[in-house]
């Protein structure tokens, strides 16, 4: 007879085995959890890596258009819009192959509206300087996750 954690006894089926678990095992298991909890933070860490980092904006060395390559986007871009600070306005861009551009010139700094495929929308004030150079990467703090 077997009993229970109040003490009454009962009875234990001839079918029914009793598991016992040693230290070893508990430190096995506790090893194991600790293990899948590193894997688990290193594929959201590659994870991350993999689904795109931040934007940058390359300015194009083009004429008479002003032109912008998108570099780091994880979406598609279906849409990008330019505006000199201080305008009220988005002008917009129109694609072509690679490049988003417009026929107009602009003295920075520029700020960036982009929409992404799905609806993604985001916009970087004065990303573009005022003192900005066609062949030049722009950094930003965009992402679309």
């Amino acid at each position: 007879m077997e009993s229970d954690v109040s003490g009454k006894p009962y009875a234990v089926p001839s079918s029914t085995s009793i598991v016992t678990i040693s230290k070893q095992e508990t430190s096995m298991a506790s090893s194991s959890t600790a293990t899948l909890a590193c894997l688990v933070v290193l594929a959201a860490m590659v994870g991350s890596a993999w689904c795109g980092g931040n934007i940058v904006f390359h300015v194009e060395k083009s004429s008479p258009n002003f032109a912008l390559s998108i570099k780091g986007s994880n979406k598609a871009i279906t849409k990008v819009d330019v505006r000199e600070y201080g305008a009220d306005n988005f002008d917009p861009m129109t694609k072509s192959g690679e490049s988003w551009t417009i026929s107009k010139t602009f003295k920075g700094p520029l700020n960036i509206r982009l929409i992404a495929e799905g609806g993604g929308r985001r916009v970087q004030d004065n990303v573009i300087p005022e003192n900005w150079k066609a062949g030049t990467d722009y950094p930003t703090k965009l992402q679309f996750a």
